[in-house]
């Protein structure tokens, strides 16, 4: 919504950032079809109910949108354990709130044996 894009447009100013960029795009189609850039920090936060999330983690992951050791931040209304996430993305922190689970990964770039 415009009201996102101005509340962390005013936030990056209040950071100083001047390399964060806002993209106002079908996430998985942005993915899927643009230049990849290695990010060391991702935040996600898809709409629930739509099976989003996986498929999102694996285009970011396929496609080499993250650096060797990334960290993603997730969301999401099942237990990260159920997600099906990358297996080299290591659960570095969960916490549940009323319905919602909040994770920390971090990616690695050896797969788990």
């Amino acid at each position: 919504s415009n009201i996102a894009v101005a509340s962390i447009k005013e936030h990056l100013g209040t950071l100083r950032c001047t390399t964060g960029q806002i993209q106002t795009a079908d996430a998985l189609r942005y993915l899927e079809t643009q230049a990849a850039s290695a990010y060391d920090v991702v935040f996600l936060d898809p709409p629930f109910n739509q099976n989003l999330l996986p498929a999102v983690c694996t285009l970011l992951e396929e496609r080499q949108w993250l650096a060797d050791d990334a960290w993603v931040y997730t969301e999401s209304e099942t237990a990260p354990s159920t997600l099906g996430l990358p297996a080299n993305w290591r659960l570095h922190r969960e916490q549940k709130s009323g319905r919602v689970y909040y994770s920390l990964w971090q990616r690695s770039t050896e797969t788990p044996s």
